[in-house]
């Protein structure tokens, strides 16, 4: 029996929560016109945050001679890249509650490779690669949130894709909805940005519509890589069955992925 998306949220008593300031500073993070010094500001507000900043600043990965004692010197030191690796990471990991039937550690790792192989596939791509950094981050929780308000559905649809069925066409024939659907709704209650909404909703199936996102494109793309690898495939079994329709809307050829995978 098919049920309401709103129904759903409205099952979930313990929602996940991540605080204003995160979320402001994600929006700073999509923005190319943002600054250090705007960013550093937003950075000082969350003490968690701010702590975990000079902590790795100061760590000897850093390696340096004298210790950095604030935080705008200390997100210069840091660099966007890193900087918004840790905050998206602070602000997310830790809203998500243990879930029976859900490895939270393995479900992290996967979303941070999606992530890390979104942003590569962007570089070749053209595509802005913040965005879907971001996208392919927590593109998945709307899966944890199906766990967490349907667990009986959930874990039938879970079968199901060990089977070799596609989660999407699984999770719209029982719940009449996606898991990525779930997300962009998720995304809009925690005021993300319209760019980055429709990133993660169309993310699961990218090609169902004839105009075509690219930023959607490649965190499929990255999603089916991660998942790839999670499951221990070879780079021989990635290949044959790679979804090269959709690489082919980002301008990437057969013999790229082949080459570089």
């Amino acid at each position: 029996m098919k049920v309401e998306m709103n129904q759903l949220f409205d099952k979930i008593h313990n929602l996940p929560q991540i605080p204003e300031v995160v979320r402001t500073l994600i929006t700073q993070f999509n923005d190319p016109k943002t600054n250090f010094d705007d960013i550093a500001k937003n950075v000082e507000k969350e003490q968690v945050i701010s702590l975990k900043v000079l902590r790795l600043v100061n760590s000897a990965h850093f390696g340096l001679s004298r210790k950095i004692g604030t935080i705008q010197e200390a997100v210069f030191m840091l660099g966007m890249n890193q900087l918004r690796t840790l905050v998206i990471a602070s602000g997310f990991v830790g809203s998500i509650p243990k879930i029976e039937g859900v490895d939270i550690k393995s479900f992290w790792s996967n979303s941070f490779n999606t992530a890390t192989y979104a942003k590569w596939l962007a570089a070749e791509s053209k595509v802005a690669p913040d965005l879907v950094f971001t996208a392919g981050l927590i593109s998945q929780l709307g899966n944890i949130l199906i766990h967490m308000g349907a667990p009986a559905a959930a874990s039938e649809i879970d079968q199901h894709v060990k089977g070799g069925n596609a989660r999407s066409v699984i999770e719209k024939a029982r719940l009449g909805f996606t898991s990525e659907e779930v997300c962009a709704e998720l995304c809009r209650r925690w005021h993300f940005s319209p760019d980055l909404i429709e990133t993660v909703a169309r993310s699961g199936n990218p090609l169902a519509s004839d105009d075509v996102s690219k930023p959607a494109n490649v965190v499929y793309l990255a999603r089916y890589i991660s998942e790839s690898h999670q499951k221990g495939l070879t780079v021989e079994d990635i290949l044959r069955v790679f979804p090269f329709n959709v690489s082919e809307k980002l301008g990437l050829s057969e013999q790229f992925i082949s080459e570089k995978l």
